[in-house]
């Protein structure tokens, strides 16, 4: 009975999964570039009370015609912020990475998708004297939505180093994609 359980429930998942491969694919323009702008909040309670910090990030993306996955070269610039007392404490970081996504309902007007980035992160003290320096392997995690086949609302977080990992919350308006006529 136990083995039957188990056998129906992985049936189950394949056919979830082949029918989420199985999508009707949009013809979009190939290429895209996307200007964001958004708030970060740091992972790690080091020292303080950590605060909001800026991210600001461009991207350019590579859509695939027959697969619902598009992938790019994105730079981003974000700040750990933290409060120390009187003082301010700053870990800023400037990636470079490659990134994919899977687009679900791509070149809809509401299109779902999640990714993941790898590249370097450069890390670097701006205020205050606290943690290490240094570049290091960068990887982002992220999903978010594309609405109107422009406007991008994206939640990521970021993983470098100690200090500097960040949560963020992104708001970009993709130029190109949109549907091919």
């Amino acid at each position: 009975m136990k083995r039957t359980k188990v056998l129906g429930l992985l049936l189950v998942f394949a056919g979830m999964s082949m029918n989420m491969f199985a999508q009707k694919v949009n013809e979009v323009k190939n290429f895209e570039f996307e200007v964001k702008l958004g708030a970060n909040y740091p992972l790690e309670k080091l020292v303080g009370d950590s605060r909001v910090g800026p991210e600001l990030g461009i991207e350019a993306r590579w859509n695939f015609n027959k697969l619902p996955i598009d992938v790019g070269l994105e730079v981003n610039f974000n700040s750990a912020v933290r409060k120390f007392g009187s003082e301010n404490l700053s870990n800023r970081i400037f990636s470079t990475m490659i990134v994919a996504d899977y687009n679900l309902n791509r070149g809809g007007k509401f299109s779902p998708f999640v990714g993941v980035g790898m590249g370097v992160g450069n890390c670097q003290q701006i205020q205050g004297n606290y943690g290490n320096e240094g570049s290091k392997i960068a990887v982002m995690p992220r999903i978010g939505v594309e609405c109107m086949r422009h406007l991008r609302l994206t939640l990521d977080a970021r993983f470098a180093m100690k200090g500097y990992n960040t949560v963020g919350l992104t708001v970009g308006y993709a130029f190109g994609g949109g549907l091919r006529k």
